[in-house]
């Protein structure tokens, strides 16, 4: 028996076939059904008007993103105006940090900072070291080379940082704290340039090396915990550059100084 004659196949199916894409046979009364429907389908739905709705639902989908985009942009640029401004007042903020360091041999070493304390950019926290040499000051450049009983000035540079501790270690493994004076001062650092501290160093007849370190938090820095990270590294070999155990929100620097043999 025939696929027609044992039921009714859906039109999908009677296309297909007619197209050959798929196996079967249609018979004319199949055929004229198929055209009868597509008629009324066409005769219901003009294909231009079709077209043109198919237009309208797009044009106004595009409108609307338009629009969408239109009220980001106006609600964004307040925003960063307002970000400008209050950069601005950050910036003018305050009154201008000034050194007035005691007048000595070393002179006048502020470098690094405009006068009034803003932070040069790519300008990190570090040390800086002179060693007095007759009546001037000489500048040291890390690693730098010294003997026993060398004078040296050891000041600090800032550059932002609110608080910092400056310490030693030898190559004996004595440990020195330069700043603050002792483990319970204040922490607080000066801005506007290099700013010596009060007491010069001498150094003295232990071997090998003298590794000053600067260590700089935005707030206060338990000194004795700095004093204590030095003694931990004095054992190593790479005692000169190995990073001291402390929080990764405190950041270090080291400035070493060799000893030469006089």
């Amino acid at each position: 028996m025939s696929e027609t004659g044992t039921r009714k196949r859906p039109a999908l199916h009677v296309e297909e076939i007619a197209a050959g894409e798929r196996a079967g046979a249609v018979d004319e009364a199949e055929l004229a059904e198929i055209r009868a429907s597509n008629a009324a389908i066409l005769a219901a739905h003009p294909a231009t008007a079709v077209a043109a709705e198919v237009g309208r639902r797009a044009d106004q989908r595009m409108a609307e993103r338009r629009a969408q985009r239109q009220r980001t942009m106006w609600y964004g640029v307040p925003t960063l105006a307002a970000a400008a401004g209050v950069a601005v007042v950050l910036l003018r903020e305050g009154p201008a940090a000034t050194t007035t360091p005691e007048l000595s041999v070393f002179g006048d070493m502020s470098q690094g900072e405009s006068k009034d304390g803003v932070r040069i950019k790519g300008l990190a926290s570090h040390l800086v070291l002179h060693r007095q040499v007759g009546e001037t000051a000489e500048q040291l450049r890390a690693p730098a080379r010294a003997g026993a009983g060398d004078v040296l000035q050891v000041s600090y540079v800032a550059a932002g940082a609110r608080h910092g501790v400056v310490a030693s270690l030898d190559g004996a493994g004595v440990v020195t704290l330069h700043f603050p004076a002792e483990a319970g001062g204040s922490t607080a650092l000066q801005q506007g340039g290099a700013v010596r501290l009060a007491q010069s160093y001498e150094l003295d007849a232990a071997p090998s090396f003298e590794r000053f370190v600067f260590v700089t938090a935005e707030a206060p820095i338990d000194a004795s915990r700095v004093v204590a990270a030095l003694k931990m590294v004095a054992p190593f070999a790479d005692a000169t550059t190995r990073p001291l155990a402390l929080p990764a929100s405190w950041a270090q620097s080291s400035f070493l100084v060799e000893k030469v043999l006089p």
